[in-house]
């Protein structure tokens, strides 16, 4: 019995599959519970309490049951029931009905792969009854899970530079890996230590030990230390407990099953669809497909769910193709939304940003319907209601350009701040803004300069737009002008953070130049 953050899940797989032991491992995250079967070292078997887990969950969302079949059967029957049961009916075939078992338990592993809190507890004595085996290939789920976890919780785990690090004798030459574990695994003709494979690897150190870790909770490396949960050594034979007798082995979806109905569709199921939402929504909560009153646990269930089928690794057969692009860029929206809903502040302020632009658009409706064809800054202006917004024209006109721009509306943003900036000349932040927005958009980057400038030399001081006027000059490759810019940015201000990463990013130029 323990903790996922002494001992994360990854870990403990590896540990019962190298010491041969039996039993079942059950862990707790939240309200989340997932138990995970093991027979002499092997996975063979894993379940979970949530309802999208289930293999009645599974088999309504591809249809392969009718309604009255559905009918038909009892909702309190377990997995393992409900599959006996079917099979029995002859309602699916055996082959079918294993393809499926093996992708619920790999979904299962990869959400609970994914938890960095939580307790967990071995019984050695808990057997699965059930007669089922589902063969998995646990090392590269492993090695998947070591790709998604926090990059700090795996720095965590190798915190000794000294220990030794060897390559496993099995290692297949001819094994899917990705370039950065290919590279890796080469440079162990010897056993070196973990500080100068990190030196060797050519990432930075925070990446190369994320490999590592992968490769080692996989068994293709061997560490000198690991944090171990248990004492008991790889049992003897004959001093195994008797399990219950299992059948032959399940085979997860393999090439040579071609009448496998989850052969063809195993890695492209509803992809289509679920590119086609991510390109349609319009925020965070459309991406995870929630209402914007969403509480924390239901982000947290919807971010696992489209993990579980959507997370690019499980599509690493197509890698290098443009699906597979598409699908890691419709997932890094995913992550994105999870992030940003899952902090408390973050979220208030993201809140704040989508309340702004429907008020945005409210009022673009309402000047759109004054004067649809008004494209002049000042047939605009007229179409604002002073009265309506309980501010004066040019500072309405200056925070709808910018909340706007936040949104990327930059054709929307650059006419609201040229109004503002038009009727207050002498107002820094509206020409500064204003100049921003030109250089939002490739076709007025050059105009910017003459906006960002009236800035500067209305407030001389203001480090803000001395930022504003370097990243234009970086983004227009006068690197000269930018550093100059940003060294007076930063004798005004030296912790201004905008700044400080710009000059992380003239430095990164330089290195790579």
């Amino acid at each position: 019995m323990g903790k996922l953050t002494e001992q994360p899940l990854a870990e403990l797989i590896r540990e019962i599959s190298s010491k041969g032991l039996s039993g079942t491992l059950r862990i707790e995250h939240e309200r989340m519970q997932t138990a995970v079967y093991f027979d002499q070292g092997q996975l063979i078997y894993a379940a979970s309490n949530l309802r999208t887990l289930r293999l009645r969950e599974y088999l309504n969302k591809r249809s392969l049951l009718s309604e009255q079949a559905f009918a038909r059967i009892d909702n309190n029957l377990s997995d393992l029931d409900l599959a006996a049961a079917l099979i029995a009916a002859g309602t699916l075939r055996q082959k079918d009905l294993d393809a499926l078992l093996a992708l619920l338990v790999s979904d299962v592993l990869r959400i609970s792969l994914l938890w960095m809190e939580g307790n967990w507890d071995f019984d050695p004595r808990a057997r699965l009854v059930d007669l089922v085996r589902v063969n998995l290939d646990t090392a590269t789920l492993l090695r998947e899970a070591a790709q998604r976890m926090p990059i700090s919780f795996v720095s965590s785990r190798l915190l000794n530079p000294a220990e030794t690090i060897s390559r496993a004798s099995e290692v297949s030459r001819t094994s899917n890996f990705r370039p950065a574990e290919s590279f890796i695994l080469s440079r162990l003709d010897n056993p070196l230590r973990l500080d100068e494979l990190v030196s060797l690897g050519g990432l930075p150190e925070p990446e190369a030990n994320r490999v590592i870790y992968g490769l080692a909770l996989g068994g293709l490396l061997i560490r000198e230390y690991w944090q171990n949960a248990f004492r008991t050594e790889i049992p003897k034979p004959g001093q195994e407990q008797t399990a219950t007798p299992i059948p032959p082995t399940v085979s997860s979806t393999q090439p040579e099953q071609k009448g496998n109905w989850m052969s063809a569709d195993l890695e492209n199921e509803d992809v289509e669809e679920f590119l086609k939402r991510q390109k349609a929504a319009t925020s965070h909560y459309e991406v995870l497909e929630l209402q914007s009153t969403a509480k924390p646990n239901e982000i947290k269930d919807a971010y696992y769910a489209m993990a579980r089928r959507y997370h690019p690794d499980r599509f690493h057969l197509k890698s290098g193709t443009k699906l597979h692009a598409q699908i890691s860029s419709a997932f890094a929206r995913v992550t994105q939304a999870y992030e940003t809903l899952t902090n408390p502040n973050a979220r208030a302020g993201y809140d704040q940003t989508l309340e702004r632009a429907r008020q945005f658009a409210e009022a673009d409706a309402k000047a759109n319907k004054a004067s649809r064809a008004a494209e002049s800054a000042d047939e605009f202006d007229g179409g604002i209601d002073d009265s309506e917004t309980g501010l004066g024209r040019a500072e309405y006109s200056f925070r709808q350009g910018c909340g706007a721009l936040e949104l990327g509306h930059v054709n929307a943003a650059i006419k609201y701040l040229a109004n503002a900036a038009r009727l207050e000349p002498q107002e820094a932040r509206y020409r500064a803004h204003y100049g921003r927005a030109l250089a939002a958009d490739e076709n007025t980057r050059r105009l910017a300069e003459n906006e960002i400038q009236a800035a500067v030399r209305l407030e001389p001081a203001n480090a803000a737009f001395r930022t504003m006027l370097a990243e234009l000059y970086f983004e227009l490759k006068f690197h000269r002008r930018a550093q100059t810019e940003l060294d007076r940015a930063l004798a005004i201000d030296p912790h201004n953070a905008a700044a400080n990463q710009l000059l992380r990013k003239i430095e990164k130029s330089r290195k790579v130049g």
